[in-house]
């Protein structure tokens, strides 16, 4: 067989980390043992593939470039269908959060009212216990998708089989990039799990320099621009109702969220639907989509990123 010898080199870990395949019970996660240096042996497809990664990485300039890298060579290396990543300081809780994905509605857009904190959080948290090594589980093993939640990001990952999380770590900084992965099928697709991990350091340093490339996609700043412009014609009251309808919540929640009553809500929500030119929740939620789109979009225009990339994540 035609094959090359690769030696995984000692700056990306002297050892393979052995992922967790669920969440621990104790607080404390241990370090995990120290094993022999392997070799392992990388066919020349497997070879051409990788440089080719590491080669196209290099001509990243938008984000749309990351999402067409992310849709071809690293898919044989990472097979996922939603890439979330996450980075800044986790410790004050101040994140950026972008996406990427093919499946129809799962966008970066959609973090503007639906941020899946939890979720992040709870990955994070999990990384660190197994001291910033990989992590693998299964979709039912998380605890954090939000069953009151009906938009398309968390329909998406209720779909989704198995989860893998990694991150890089900025000694520099001293703050992290976190990338969680989601697949409806197998990430090892019939390879040893030693296999499959010894490739991962290199590759996520391979994603983390992809994103480092591009300027994060304005969610927040196209939130408040949208306020601050007033584009939808609402009071601060209506738009701190319509985004919690967005997040699937009921009127009883949003009331006890808001400290006002149930029918006050209700007399919100028909003046919003009016206002906007509705006659549901599901099409509030999506002419706020679009509103918080056009948002991002100019504001991108006026900071200078390329407004077709980003019209793609928001999508």
């Amino acid at each position: 067989m035609n094959t090359v010898q690769a030696r995984i080199p000692r700056w990306i870990g002297g050892y393979q980390p052995q992922p967790a395949t669920r969440w621990p019970e104790s607080a404390a996660a241990k370090p995990a043992p120290e094993a022999e240096e392997k070799t392992f042996q990388l066919t020349a497809d497997e070879s051409a593939r990788f440089f080719r990664v590491v080669a196209e990485c290099g001509r990243i300039r938008r984000h749309y470039d990351i999402y067409r890298w992310l849709g071809g060579e690293v898919q044989h290396f990472l097979p996922h269908e939603i890439l979330l990543s996450a980075w800044g300081d986790f410790d004050s809780w101040d994140v950026k959060l972008d996406l990427t994905s093919a499946l129809p509605g799962v966008r970066t857009g959609q973090l503007a009212h639906c941020r899946a904190d939890s979720l992040v959080r709870q990955a994070y948290a999990r990384w660190i216990e197994a001291r910033r090594t990989p992590v693998l589980l299964k979709a039912a093993d998380t605890e954090a998708l939000e069953p009151g939640c009906h938009c398309a990001i968390h329909a998406a990952l209720r779909t989704m089989r198995s989860v893998l999380i990694h991150g890089v770590h900025d000694k520099r900084s001293g703050q992290d990039s976190l990338f969680i992965a989601y697949t409806c099928g197998s990430f090892t697709k019939g390879r040893s799990l030693a296999r499959f991990t010894s490739l991962l350091e290199p590759l996520v340093a391979q994603v983390d320099a992809a994103f480092r490339k591009v300027p994060a996609f304005p969610v927040n700043d196209a939130r408040y621009a949208l306020r601050e412009g007033n584009v939808l014609d609402l009071s601060t009251r209506e738009m701190e109702v319509l985004e919690a309808l967005c997040r699937g919540r009921t009127n009883l929640e949003i009331a006890a969220t808001l400290d006002i009553s149930p029918f006050t809500v209700k007399n919100h929500v028909q003046r919003i639907f009016r206002k906007i030119g509705v006659t549901n929740r599901t099409q509030a939620a999506a002419r706020y989509t679009e509103a918080v789109r056009q948002a991002a979009l100019a504001l991108a225009t006026r900071k200078g990123e390329e407004p077709a990339a980003l019209a793609t994540q928001a999508a």
